[in-house]
């Protein structure tokens, strides 16, 4: 179902002042949100095409494709996460490029072969059933497009979990390596390009045609 958020100013600007105090808080434990989604965009071009996010979480992702010129789909199975984002967007007035779905990553309702470009950041430690992610990544990227994946590596765990430990909470992992990520394309055929920066591993799978 398409999400189509109302927001007040209010919101936006409230919704701001607690965004940035939390990217100042892990930016202090060393974890730059805002360079760390920079440098996914920088690794991942050239981009074309319709585009696809699976998770959008908190925005982080959202913020970085957009800030770079890119209009694309952005997915999440939550709305109280659609809304975070939509809200990130509009406060600096970039929520037109984004279109809002309502959706589980684990069955698409997008045709097969919509997209020219997936992107998961920060998402498969949330996970447990990985490979119906897997899948249906494989099934609406188009041949020759590009799935970019990325997610914490232990230091960037650490600090998160150090975060919500001190918030009487729980982080979960679900305990998804960049390694079953990578094997999981490499059996189908994609060539993957392996990247790291201080707290996350990224691949860029890129899918082949297949014989």
């Amino acid at each position: 179902m398409k999400y189509a958020p109302k927001l007040t100013k209010k919101e936006i600007d409230e919704n701001h002042r607690h965004f940035s105090e939390r990217i100042g808080l892990y930016k202090k434990l060393g974890l730059d949100f805002k360079n760390s989604r920079e440098f996914i965009v920088k690794i991942s071009r050239p981009l074309s095409g319709p585009m696809l996010e699976i998770g959008s979480g908190s925005g982080h992702t959202s913020l970085a494709f957009a800030r770079a010129g890119y209009r694309f789909v952005s997915i999440d199975n939550d709305k109280k996460s659609l809304k975070t984002a939509a809200l990130n967007l509009a406060y600096e007035e970039l929520l037109s490029g984004v279109e809002f779905y309502i959706m589980d990553g684990k069955k698409l309702s997008f045709e097969n072969g919509s997209f020219n470009n997936v992107v998961i950041v920060d998402m498969f430690h949330h996970i447990s059933d990985a490979e119906s992610i897997f899948s249906e990544v494989d099934r609406v990227l188009r041949a020759g497009g590009k799935a970019i994946m990325a997610d914490f590596n232990k230091e960037g765990m650490g600090i998160i979990d150090s975060v919500h430990k001190k918030e009487g909470h729980i982080h979960e992992d679900s305990g998804v390596t960049k390694d079953l990520v990578c094997s999981y394309y490499k059996d189908l055929g994609y060539e993957i390009k392996d990247y790291d920066d201080s707290h996350h591993w990224i691949l860029i799978a890129e899918k082949k045609v297949r014989q």
